[in-house]
């Protein structure tokens, strides 16, 4: 499988940035003009660009759908750039900026308004490495999987032995 990128423009960022009110951290706006729309890609990031498929989240409509329509309400120092597929967002954390970077924050869509966001990640960038450390971990075959195999060659190692 080939990944399509469809990387997006510094116009486009700062149109998002102008939209939401805020800045991205560096680290998103990296990735914004590296892949911008990447569909197909291990992670689902919200995208500046117009979306072109039916997966595509735009980060302007969904935070600005979010702020408004959703019941408990995005907070505006919340930026979801990202989600759990189950209703919760991933968000950068605009009120405790790092340099350039911010805290990634779950908002969870079951609890209130006044909620503190649970931390999940000190930076977009160190969220991206955990997830897709996870993601290969869940990968790699563990013992139990390579056991069958395993005794199974055992076995006909074994049984070589007194067919010789």
């Amino acid at each position: 499988m080939q990944l399509a990128t469809r990387p997006a423009s510094v116009e486009e960022i700062d149109r998002a940035e102008r939209e939401l009110g805020t800045r991205f951290p560096m680290s998103y706006r990296w990735f914004q003009l590296e892949f911008g729309d990447f569909e197909h890609g291990p992670l689902d990031i919200y995208t500046v660009r117009t979306p072109h498929g039916p997966y595509s989240k735009h980060v302007i409509e969904t935070n600005l759908r979010e702020r408004t329509e959703a019941g408990p309400k995005l907070p505006a120092h919340l930026i979801a750039f990202g989600d759990s597929g189950g209703g919760d967002l991933l968000c950068f954390d605009t009120t405790r900026p790092e340099g350039a970077e911010y805290p990634i924050v779950w908002w969870n869509h079951e609890l209130d308004e006044d909620q503190q966001p649970e931390d999940a990640a000190p930076s977009f960038l160190d969220w991206i490495e955990q997830e897709l450390k996870e993601m290969a971990a869940e990968e790699r075959p563990s013992v139990l999987d390579v056991l069958p195999e395993i005794y199974k060659r055992w076995m006909d190692e074994w049984a070589r032995q007194f067919r010789k």
